[in-house]
């Protein structure tokens, strides 16, 4: 993560969350994929800023998402989403982010 060898020092589970002005990469308007149980808007919810949030490691800076070269990477491979509703969660977001 990062590139270089910064790599050593990168420890993501250690690091805190930092405001992230340009917001999600998809919301519930963007991604059709979203569905209506986990519509936070669609029921009420009348603020935004809770998705303008990211992930900051300490010692590293993980690069944003890049569709291209995550699916270069995965060429010729099998993907499998282990789990119930959590499995289904992250296969939505993956979905979500390489239609955007």
């Amino acid at each position: 993560l990062g590139g270089g060898d910064d790599d050593d020092k990168c420890d993501v589970f250690s690091g805190k969350w930092v405001v992230y002005p340009q917001g999600p990469y998809y919301t519930n308007e963007t991604c059709p994929l979203i569905i209506d149980q986990h519509n936070c808007m669609k029921f009420g919810r009348p603020d935004l800023q809770f998705m303008k949030w990211r992930w900051k490691p300490f010692g590293c800076e993980l690069p944003l998402f890049d569709a291209t070269q995550f699916l270069e990477i995965v060429r010729g491979k099998s993907m499998a989403f282990v789990g119930d509703s959590v499995g289904r969660n992250q296969m939505q977001s993956l979905l979500c982010l390489l239609a955007h």
